[in-house]
């Protein structure tokens, strides 16, 4: 079985009264599916499938907007919103089984960067 760290890291002296030193690991077990890095363009005409919701399983998926100037949103097949990803934002999460996950540009076609590994 292949296993996949992720680490996050929140440090700041400037968000809150106290200094912010926040640092988590996890190891998580993967198998196959799952799609390396790749890179695509988002537009605003349609959403786009990412990841498709008759594959089964629970996907732990990368997301990063390459974009300077407009935002992504990233939706279920059903349109329910997960997240808006700005201007060179990035984001982790877990997308749920039979859920699939699309993406759409608002104002005007995102370059945008990619990967996902299903939770063994």
């Amino acid at each position: 079985m292949a296993t996949l760290t992720a680490k996050l890291t929140l440090t700041s002296s400037t968000a809150t009264s106290d200094a912010l030193n926040l640092v988590v690991t996890d190891v998580l077990s993967i198998t196959t599916p799952s799609i390396g890095i790749s890179r695509t363009t988002i537009t605003t005409a349609d959403n786009q499938e990412l990841v498709d919701e008759a594959v089964s399983g629970v996907f732990y998926f990368y997301f990063k907007n390459l974009d300077t100037t407009n935002f992504v949103i990233l939706q279920t097949t059903g349109s329910v919103q997960y997240a808006r990803v700005g201007p060179g934002e990035f984001a982790f999460f877990a997308v749920n089984d039979g859920n699939g996950l699309e993406a759409r540009a608002d104002t005007a076609s995102c370059n945008v960067e990619y990967a996902y590994w299903k939770k063994a």
